[in-house]
């Protein structure tokens, strides 16, 4: 494996240990080769399981992606299996080795990394950007992110739509007057600044907004960790946003869902 896969998929198992830590009936483990980050939240996003090493054949693929589904069975809450396709069995169709575990292919995700990105010149018009420290900007990070993904992520306000959850993280969320349209998060993970929850709502999209408020949350980040690397794993949408901030590929991925989830995520 490459220092930037390791990086990558380090990267994405820390911060997603950061997110769901904060949910009461959370459950984690390293087993076997797999990164199980579980909150017990019910929307998949919340729950992850992420192979972190490479498998040598469609065998073993199949027998990881079983054992995922095995460890997940009791956990009462769907969830995504996320592969790398650098840790992939080199000339195997791994949707189709996956489909018979009963999962099939959600979204891709790039992992990207910056060693430093630019902080906010001039924010776009009638853009006020806050950090998430109160109530109603620390809600605002969850309904923005619900409202731009489609994703009900309110069941999980309690865990990380509290002043407790972001007075440990770096929240920022872009005011027009008083509605919150957009926002970013800066969690630190292992040296690294990564960003997670970029989310805009769809009425204001396209108007630079995220990008504020993401270089902004990256520069309250560097005034509390220094000016360390950065690194994200984006939507299709957002890889060419972010490439032109800086951001380099370091990996590619493919979300998996179970079958039997669609429809409800």
């Amino acid at each position: 494996m490459s220092d930037r896969v390791a990086l990558s998929v380090g990267q994405f198992a820390g911060a997603w240990e950061l997110i769901c830590k904060a949910a009461p009936g959370h459950a984690m483990a390293d087993e076997e080769g797999t990164a199980y980050r579980f909150s017990g939240i019910p929307i998949p996003f919340f729950n992850v399981a992420m192979p972190v090493m490479r498998d040598g054949s469609a065998a073993g693929l199949r027998e990881r992606a079983r054992r995922a589904c095995a460890w997940a069975a009791d956990k009462g809450a769907p969830w995504f299996f996320l592969t790398t396709h650098e840790l992939l069995p080199e000339g195997v169709d791994a949707t189709a080795v996956l489909a018979e575990c009963g999962l099939a292919p959600l979204m891709p995700l790039t992992g990207m990394w910056a060693a430093k990105v630019s902080g906010v010149e001039r924010a776009p018009e009638g853009l006020e950007l806050r950090r998430a420290v109160e109530e109603a900007t620390c809600r605002a990070m969850v309904n923005i992110n619900s409202a731009a993904y489609g994703m009900d992520l309110g069941v999980g306000m309690g865990a990380i739509g509290t002043t407790r959850f972001w007075s440990e993280h770096v929240g920022v969320v872009g005011m027009r007057g008083e509605e919150a349209v957009s926002c970013t998060a800066v969690l630190q993970v292992d040296g690294h600044r990564y960003v997670a929850f970029v989310a805009t709502l769809p009425g204001h999209q396209r108007k630079g907004y995220a990008d504020a408020a993401m270089r902004r949350a990256l520069e309250l980040a560097a005034e509390r960790v220094g000016e360390l690397p950065t690194v994200l794993h984006a939507t299709a949408a957002g890889r060419p946003v972010y490439e032109r901030m800086g951001y380099e590929v370091i990996s590619e991925h493919t979300v998996y869902m179970e079958k039997r989830f669609f429809g409800g995520h």
